[in-house]
């Protein structure tokens, strides 16, 4: 790989694709044989300073939004383009307050109820005038509108179990699944209720849809927990979504293994792993049901790492997956860090143009380093 690194970074023309991220979706979709694997960088807030804007700003600006998307098209052609309502966009739309930073994320300062006790105080969101949804929304029909006929466009909604924790406290939530499990659920359901308010919204669009659930992981939460509390309510939202006409995926931070064998039974279309599992696992267990997306380390690779970092967990990534049986897409193992050089970004869109090319090169795949 070394001498594929050297001509890299002294300029070797990386070959062009032949075909557009929507045309390339399409043909995938239907099994038919395309020019390389897709790859994708995972947008959002932490990226808004790459054009000089603060995240607070980017978090209440349909515009910015958009400015991001098309800037991240532009300059480093991405196979994918959407807007996230972020971890606790529904949440605030609840009730829940956030603070806001110029160079950081939002943070919770103030949960929507203090204790599961205070349920019945809570209300159905309205999707035009609750919190940032009617931003975040007329932000995705810009981005449709301006991105739509050059690359899939999707809207990420927060999973059900995830909000919850952002409504009420993960510590309580945790306790109240033990101590107060009708509570859980009668707060699940209307957190159920409110994302598929939103996810219709979302369908009407014409776009994608995604969900984020990272609250969910075993790492935080046991396997008999996650069928009882977190399951039942993601598969409603999944179901509501192919009821009417759409597709659905799913990431997971942390770990999700015990998981996979659930998610296989949902009907969903492809799963993004976290960097701490392994895509040969999830090739063999998630692969013949759907789409596996991963798994460059976020921060140890993209953040912090070389060009040669990037291309070598890149190159890894695709020997690993680029023959799961419902297809690959490489991309990160979670969201993008802030302050991620743009020297990084473009060598993951190039690893998929140098090692995930069809007819796959095995031997240039397979060397050794």
């Amino acid at each position: 790989m070394s001498s594929i690194v050297e001509k890299y970074l002294n300029g070797l023309q990386v070959k062009p694709d032949e075909l557009t991220a929507i045309e390339r979706s399409k043909l995938l979709s239907e099994g038919k044989e395309v020019d390389r694997i897709s790859c994708c960088i995972d947008t959002g807030e932490t990226l808004a300073p790459m054009i000089g804007v603060p995240v607070k700003d980017y978090y209440h600006s349909s515009d910015r939004m958009l400015e991001l998307e098309e800037y991240i098209y532009e300059t480093f052609h991405s196979d994918g383009a959407g807007i996230s309502t972020t971890l606790r966009g529904m949440a605030e739309a609840m009730g829940t307050k956030l603070r806001y930073f110029d160079h950081n994320i939002a943070q919770v300062e103030t949960t929507a109820i203090s204790s599961l006790d205070e349920v019945d105080k809570l209300k159905p969101v309205d999707i035009d005038k609750d919190g940032r949804l009617p931003i975040i929304l007329d932000g995705l029909k810009k981005v449709k509108a301006s991105l739509g006929d050059k690359v899939p466009v999707s809207g990420t909604v927060t999973g059900p179990f995830t909000i919850a924790a952002m409504v009420v406290g993960t510590e309580r939530l945790l306790i109240g699944m033990v101590k107060q499990p009708e509570k859980v659920h009668q707060l699940m359901n209307l957190i159920t209720e409110n994302n598929e308010k939103l996810i219709a919204r979302m369908l009407e669009l014409g776009i994608g849809i995604g969900f984020a659930d990272p609250v969910s992981t075993t790492s935080i939460i046991r396997e008999k927990q996650y069928c009882e509390f977190s399951l039942p309510y993601f598969q409603r939202n999944v179901e509501f979504i192919k009821k009417n006409g759409g597709g659905a995926g799913l990431h997971i931070c942390g770990k999700s293994k015990k998981l996979w064998p659930y998610l296989n039974e949902t009907g969903i279309g492809c799963f993004g792993l976290d960097n701490i599992e392994d895509l040969t696992d999830a090739k063999e267990i998630l692969g013949p049901h759907m789409g596996i997306q991963g798994n460059v380390p976020p921060v140890e690779v993209l953040r912090y790492g070389t060009v040669y970092d990037v291309l070598r967990s890149s190159r890894e990534c695709i020997r690993k997956a680029w023959d799961s049986p419902c297809g690959f897409t490489l991309t990160s193992g979670c969201q993008t860090p802030m302050d991620t050089p743009a020297e990084n970004l473009q060598a993951l869109m190039d690893a998929a143009r140098i090692f995930g090319r069809y007819p796959m090169d095995l031997e240039l795949l397979n060397a050794e380093d």
